[in-house]
């Protein structure tokens, strides 16, 4: 009579590498999870600035295509943007976004100085108007902040005419929230995701306008 055959039983090295392959197909999910959340997280974020930009274009259709204002022109009887934009934007966008590490702040996004009037640093200047922009959209209207700054502008405007350092916009912009990168919304209402390398190169370039619009 024939016996059938004892079931093996698997060996120490063979039961590690069970563990260790799954251990790396585990890796590999978490890795694909987070990268899914992570772009799910930057496109609510564009979504976002898409709906302030709306909102934006309808202020300033109802008020002689001037840019709502920053808590600087107070003075003047104008209230802030985050504010002023609160009507316009009827509760359907956020403020916030989703991968902003400030869980204190009411907002994420911060307005460029420039396109205010006469901002700190440069007061004879006043391009809150739409009019007074030749290029809209080729000048950031707003951009995410880095955690605690703590102000509803960007100090940039000391910088007009000139090379505004690398090191000083991402000393305000959180330059690499998303993937590497940020989303921005520019003055003509369009948004876009860009790669540090990439907003630095534009930064860089003789005469640009991404945050001056008077180069």
């Amino acid at each position: 009579m024939t016996h059938p055959a004892k079931a093996r039983a698997f060996t120490l090295i063979e039961l590690l590498a069970v563990v260790v392959i799954g251990a790396v197909l585990l890796s590999l999910s978490a890795v694909a999870w987070n990268d899914a959340v992570a772009r799910a997280r930057s496109t609510q974020c564009l979504a976002n600035l898409r709906g302030i930009g709306a909102a934006t274009m309808a202020y300033a259709a109802d008020n002689d295509m001037t840019l709502p204002a920053t808590t600087h022109q107070r003075r003047a009887g104008l209230k802030s943007w985050t504010i002023s934009l609160q009507p316009y934007a009827s509760g359907t966008i956020s403020f916030r976004c989703p991968s902003d590490p400030d869980r204190e702040s009411a907002y994420s996004y911060v307005l460029n100085d420039f396109l205010t009037p006469n901002p700190s640093g440069a007061a004879d200047l006043n391009f809150s108007r739409l009019s007074r922009l030749d290029r809209p959209g080729a000048t950031l209207l707003f951009a995410e902040a880095v955690p605690d700054l703590n102000s509803d502008h960007f100090h940039f405007a000391a910088y007009r005419g000139g090379s505004l350092p690398a090191g000083i916009f991402a000393g305000q912009v959180d330059v690499e929230r998303h993937r590497h990168g940020a989303n921005y919304l520019f003055a003509d209402g369009h948004v876009e995701h860009l790669p540090w390398t990439q907003a630095r190169a534009r930064l860089a370039e003789p005469g640009n306008r991404f945050v001056d619009p008077t180069q």
